[in-house]
């Protein structure tokens, strides 16, 4: 990381976050002519600095397009990446070949129409050199038709990041093993029985030291979500068995499920959605209980009309995550909205984020422009655009502690991280630049924390809720 860089972090810039609300920007539009139907997002660290980078994918005109970030909410297109992949239907930014850098890993449905549905399907990746340019297309298969749902993760017993990836016109769920260099190889089956699966998404649900997969289909009626364990621990090989009992059954069209602790209980309970085809009315936004004793639906009441994604982050900085949920519907509907989290699984009426896009099917939270508070990027699939909306966290009260006696240092710091004018104990917690808690921990007084785990890379540190600051990890 630059010297510069590391000089202008190491100056703390202070944010009280108590009693605060979160109220949201009008949208801005980042690119106007994204290309036909913007279908796939990501976000991470591309070209070297410091700022949140976007890359998307189109879903007809194979258009795959990386943004710079200013560091401000603001950002630069840069040249297309050349590939061969027809209708992109999802894209992760992930560290492939262990070298630091962040490469972006793709799939393409394949055909719509034609003679042969979902013809031409692959899964790809292109190499980052490390200052934003992206090596030629790797494939790593074209085996499997209407390829879409990513998962990215260890799902062997080693370290690197494998891949999981549905095949909803083969009815199959696979996964492949990576090396380490980015060379990958097909490792096995996750499930082939169930019909039009469109979505896979893994954690350790047993708390055995593997991981599970969630798997959701999209056949447009009589549609599924079901667990598949993972029996690496204790059996010694990934191979995945499927649950007695279905978390869901005869639903209209899954979009989007993953794995959410939503009431706190420490059980992974599953957050869903179910979106009616062609983007009418039908659709849901489901929250599937875990009592520990199986799951138990729960119906979200939103005028979204056809909810897409959902997504859990805390976008009122208060310590609880809040739910995200966007609209896949081209008609006249709040676009995106969010409910805030009371607690114990209790949460607030709707609120409208933005209802002035067309379809946003995906979107990314995270802190864009570096004011320690989550904004949004969002593809508007009908009005081919991209756009950005950040999160205004009004302060409405004061600390109730001394900011000024504050100091935490070093900065940047290799090992330790010491705290100084605090004469009680503290709860320290430590998010990356994705806004995901990394590490959390109770400090009595003049206690030093352990980061020495950590990545290299910056991070925002918080203090009993409230005090909020930047951290280098070298």
């Amino acid at each position: 990381m630059k010297r510069t860089l590391l000089t202008l972090l190491s100056i703390f810039c202070v944010a009280l976050t108590v009693n605060s609300q979160t109220v949201w920007a009008a949208k801005t539009t980042i690119d106007a002519a994204t290309g036909n139907n913007p279908y796939t997002i990501a976000n991470g660290l591309i070209d070297g600095d410091s700022n949140l980078d976007i890359v998307i994918g189109t879903d007809e005109d194979h258009i795959l397009v990386w943004y710079k970030g200013n560091g401000d909410g603001t950002f630069v297109k840069q040249t297309a990446i050349t590939n061969t992949l027809m209708n992109i239907g999802g894209i992760k930014l992930v560290d492939l070949n262990n070298d630091g850098d962040k490469d972006i890993l793709a799939v393409g449905f394949g055909a719509y129409s034609g003679p042969t549905l979902a013809m031409d399907s692959k899964l790809v990746w292109f190499a980052n050199n490390g200052s934003g340019s992206f090596g030629a297309e790797q494939l790593i298969t074209d085996s499997y038709d209407g390829m879409s749902g990513l998962f990215v993760g260890a799902i062997d017993a080693g370290a690197t990041p494998d891949i999981a990836v549905t095949a909803s016109a083969d009815n199959e769920v696979v996964w492949f093993s990576n090396d380490g260099s980015g060379s990958f190889t097909l490792a096995g089956t996750i499930d082939n029985t169930l019909t039009t699966p469109g979505v896979v998404n893994m954690k350790d649900i047993d708390a055995d030291g593997d991981l599970d997969a969630l798997i959701a289909t999209a056949v447009y009626g009589g549609d599924v979500i079901e667990i598949f364990r993972n029996d690496l621990v204790p059996g010694g090989a990934v191979a995945f068995a499927k649950d007695a009992t279905s978390v869901a059954t005869g639903k209209e069209g899954f979009f989007n499920a993953t794995f959410e602790d939503i009431d706190g209980d420490a059980n992974l309970d599953i957050l869903a959605t179910e979106i009616s085809y062609g983007g009418g009315s039908g659709g849901q936004l489901y929250w599937y209980e875990d009592n520990g004793a199986g799951y138990t639906e729960n119906t979200f009441t939103t005028t979204t009309n056809n909810p897409a994604v959902a997504q859990f982050r805390d976008l009122d900085n208060d310590g609880l995550k809040d739910i995200i949920v966007s609209s896949g519907a081209l008609a006249d509907v709040a676009d995106l909205v969010w409910f805030k989290n009371n607690g114990a699984g209790s949460f607030g009426a709707e609120q409208v984020i933005n209802d002035t896009q067309s379809q946003v099917f995906v979107y990314n939270v995270a802190d864009f422009d570096g004011d320690l508070d989550l904004d949004i990027a969002s593809n508007a699939y009908g009005a081919d655009n991209l756009n950005y909306i950040e999160n205004l966290l009004e302060t409405l009260g004061t600390d109730n502690f001394d900011v000024t006696s504050i100091k935490i240092f070093p900065n940047p710091a290799r090992d330790i991280l010491n705290f100084e004018g605090f004469n009680t104990s503290i709860e320290v917690s430590i998010f990356d630049v994705l806004g995901k808690s990394v590490l959390s921990k109770s400090l009595n007084t003049n206690e030093t924390l352990d980061v020495s785990e950590l990545v290299s890379g910056i991070y925002t540190i918080t203090i009993n809720g409230t005090f909020a600051s930047k951290f280098i990890k070298e």
